[in-house]
């Protein structure tokens, strides 16, 4: 009767950690095929917090997109006069 707990438990383990391996392979796998955007917004503005917020959580890294937020320098340059 020990024999047959001990041989479950020794069959349990095995398919726990054969598990983990495969999900930790899976994961990288779907890190390396991340397609790169880049965003340029105008300004950080509270407008734009549900953009931060999906990228701060790791939203869009789920979903295969990873993103490079640059804020751009204002368009307003004094004209020549």
């Amino acid at each position: 009767m020990k024999k047959k707990r001990l041989i479950v438990i020794i069959i349990v383990l095995i398919l726990a950690i054969a598990i983990g391996i495969l999900t930790t392979i899976k994961q990288t796998e779907n890190k390396q095929d991340l397609k790169t955007i880049k965003v340029n917004e105008v300004t950080r503005s509270v407008f734009y917090a549900p953009q931060y917020v999906a990228i701060n959580n790791g939203y869009f890294k789920e979903n295969g997109i990873d993103i490079e937020l640059t804020t751009g320098q204002g368009a307003e340059t004094p004209l020549p006069c």
